[in-house]
Formats: C-alpha cells, structure tokens, sequence
C-alpha cells in the first residue's frame, strides 16, 4: 500500500516538473551583504549558472564600509538608475540603485543606510518584483538544481507559504557552475566539528519537525518564501539577531490565529552550501547570536507557547526549542553541578552514572553518524575508507567535546546582549574554491602585501 502511494506521488511530481516550461514560478534571490567584498562577486556569479526559468538576484548593502559594492559595479558593469521603490514593509533610506542584465538575469544593487540584516531584507522585498523571494547570504552557494527544488513543494501543494533548504558546510570543497568537483574533507577541527553538526542539525531534527508542519526555524542562510504573506506580516523584525527564525514563528502565529490553511517546508535534497567559521571566537560570536535570537523569538511569540490553539506547533514544537535549545544548556551546567554535589555528598552512584553517559553519548553518536552518511548518499560523494572511519571516530569527539563547547558558548548569550543584539556578526571570510583564510575587510592589494611579507 505504502508503495503504491509513493509510486503516485513520484508520478505527480514529474507531471509538475520545473523542465515543464509552464509549471515554475519566477523567484527573486535577496542578498543582504555587510563587508562582504571576498564572497560577494563568486555568490552573485555562481546564481547565473542555476537551472531555473526565471528569477532575478538583487543585492541589498547595508552600509558597508568595504568595496563589497564596487567590486559589483565593477565587474558586473552596473549602471546607475533612478527607479521609484514600492514601501511594502519598513526600512532605512536607500542612497543608490544599480542594475544591468547579467547572463540573461536581472541584476539589481540597492545601497542602504546600515539598518541590520533584517531591515536589509525588508529592502529587498520592496525592490523585488516577484513573488515569490529567496533569502540567502553573500557567503553562500546554491547548488545548481537547488532553486528547482526549493519551489517543489509550492508546486505541488498550494498551501506552503515558505521552504527550508539543507544548508551544508562550503570551506574547502571545490564547488564550480553550482556542483562539486571536488569534495573535501576540512582539515581545521573547528570546521569538520561544524560539518558533522550541520549534517545531524539538517539531516534528522528538522526533517522530523517537518513532518507535522512544526518547524520553527528556516535558516537565513537558504530560505524561500511566499512575499504576499511575508508582507502581510510587516516583513522581518528589525530589532533582533533572529530573523530568521523571528519571521517563521510569526508566519506560524498568524497563519493559525487568522484560520488561514498553510504549511511551512523542508526541501532535504535542496543544498546550499555556505561557510562556517574556522576560529573558535568566531564561532562562539556566531552561537552566541544564534542564542540570543531564539530567545528573543520565543518571548516575542510567548502566547504561542503550550497554546493547544496552535495545534502540533504550539504544543509540542515550542516546548522542544524551549526545553532543549533554549534552556538546555542551562540544565547541562545544572546537571553537572548537582552531579558534583553528589559527589561531593558521597550520594553518587559512579557505576551507574558511568553507563547512563555511556549509552547517551553512544546514542548521540549514532545519529549523528547516521545523518552525515545519509547526507554522503543523498550529495553521492565520493568518500574514502579513511575518511569514513574518521567521520566516525570523530563524532565521538563531537559528542564529547565539541557539543559541550557549544553550550558554553550559547551560556554567555546574556553577556553585552544590549551592546551587540543589533550588530551584524563579523566572521573571517575566505574566497570561494579557496583552502587559505582571509581577514575579513582585508582587498586584493593587502592580501598579495600578505603573502610578499610571508616569503
């Protein structure tokens, strides 16, 4: 039974195929970029080779104080327009707009009044003329089909007012024309630590919250939504570091409060490769804001919260991001210090205590082991014995070490929370197809200096 109801299902979805030349809907791709001028101009050309019908890329820059702007009007050969904006949603004054066609693409450049990446968004949903939009940032890849993908789940129930793409780690892999040429493994620690995360992040827990239309969270880095319902919203909130999930929440909320039929998506096999910081202070900066916006999301939607009103997603989902993501941290650090309590009290079972983090640590391993092979198998690269029984060796470590890392850098959350709540994050950048780091806001003249001092 189970299979007649795929093979139905697969027959569907080739009958409303994007290589239908009717069956898509235009796309318009918003890139918010701050200082971006390493990644900006590779991001922009990689989304020309996408195989999509239609869609237009506007770059929204928020203020920067870079050459991420001109690098764009220089290479892409941008000219100056004078073209009126429609104010949908709320955002800083716009100084300059620039546009050229670029491969058969619009190409748009919005020069802003530095307002935060949120407002940065709002702006490019006000320029943007289709409608539906793609949220992705200026450090990002799409895969070549991965717009195809994404619009999938819009195709084929008229009910999804957003998708979430598989986002997956870009540092070190070889990406040309939107496909890998050639998969690497990172050699920094911090990095690889980050891919066996993402891979058990993306693979398992959203594609199960996903099954009963709870996810709260489509990342920022690879996120399609529907404008009309974005707008209906008031667009992305301004004042906090979670956007992303900020907008989800609240499509969530009005979506159930106004009794309108919806669904919020997950595209697994859409990837969108992106990069991750390969410094430990970059990364306890990026985890800290990551903290901070769940945190703000959930008080700003607190009415949501164990409200059987809002079905699944009230009663179950917010509870899981209450519990574990948002509190969670603070109940390890709770548990470790009764667990030395008890020590100390001599009231501890040590023989017990050892198997029960032995079977929980086993566990936590095999998942994320399970989700990074299923990850392998969906991205069909090629992995090496070696390789294989590193991945696995690793994510004992990963389960042991780098997962206790990470929450004691989402505890500091609270730390200059009102000094940086707003402040774009700031992490070293690299170029696309590039194993060697890069100082972020560091040009093409200082980097060559660079290497002259080395030799």
């Amino acid at each position: 039974m189970e299979s007649e109801k795929r093979e139905r299902q697969n027959i569907f979805h080739k009958g409303i195929s994007v290589d239908h030349a009717i069956n898509y809907v235009p796309i318009s791709v918003l890139i918010p970029a701050y200082n971006e001028e390493l990644t900006i101009l590779d991001t922009v050309k990689s989304l020309c080779v996408l195989d999509y019908p239609e869609f237009e890329i506007i770059v929204i820059d928020d203020g920067s104080k870079d050459r991420t702007a001109e690098i764009l009007i220089h290479e892409m050969e941008l000219k100056r327009t004078e073209r009126p904006i429609r104010r949908q949603v709320l955002c800083q004054e716009m100084t300059e707009i620039y546009e050229t066609v670029y491969s058969g693409h619009s190409i748009t450049l919005v020069r802003k009044k530095n307002g935060g990446k949120g407002d940065a968004l709002n702006m490019g949903i006000n320029v943007s003329r289709y409608p539906y939009f793609l949220s992705l940032d200026a450090d990002s890849v799409l895969q070549k089909d991965a717009l195809k993908k994404m619009i999938m789940p819009i195709l084929s129930d008229s009910r999804v007012i957003a998708v979430g793409g598989m986002v997956q780690v870009a540092n070190e892999m070889i990406i040309e024309d939107g496909e890998i040429k050639e998969f690497r493994f990172p050699r920094k620690f911090v990095v690889l630590m980050q891919m066996l995360e993402y891979s058990r992040t993306f693979m398992a827990m959203r594609m199960f919250l996903d099954s009963f239309n709870s996810n709260l969270i489509i990342s920022g880095t690879c996120g399609l939504f529907r404008k009309d319902m974005v707008i209906q919203t008031n667009g992305y909130k301004t004042d906090t570091v979670g956007e992303d999930m900020e907008l989800v929440v609240k499509l969530h909320a009005y979506c159930r409060s106004k009794k309108v039929p919806y669904k919020i998506a997950y595209a697994p096999d859409a990837i969108c490769w992106t990069q991750v910081p390969s410094r430990l202070r970059d990364m306890k900066t990026q985890r800290r804001r990551w903290q901070m916006g769940l945190m703000q999301s959930l008080y700003t939607h607190r009415m949501i919260l164990f409200n059987p009103l809002y079905g699944v997603m009230g009663v179950f989902s917010t509870l899981y991001y209450l519990m574990v993501e948002m509190l969670g941290p603070f109940i390890e650090f709770l548990g470790v210090m009764v667990i030395c309590l008890a020590a100390r009290l001599e009231m501890l079972n040590v023989s017990f205590m050892l198997w029960y983090f032995l079977l929980f640590y086993l566990l936590s391993t095999l998942i994320t082991i399970t989700a990074f092979f299923t990850r392998v198998y969906v991205l069909r690269a090629p992995l090496t014995v070696w390789q294989a029984i590193k991945v696995v060796v690793l994510s004992f470590v990963e389960s042991f070490v780098f997962h206790h890392l990470v929450t004691l850098f989402r505890l500091t959350a609270f730390i200059n929370y009102r000094k940086t709540k707003l402040q774009w994050g700031r992490i070293q950048r690299q170029q696309h197809n590039h194993s060697d780091n890069y100082e972020e806001g560091a040009g093409h003249g200082q980097r060559k200096e660079r290497k002259k001092q080395k030799k």
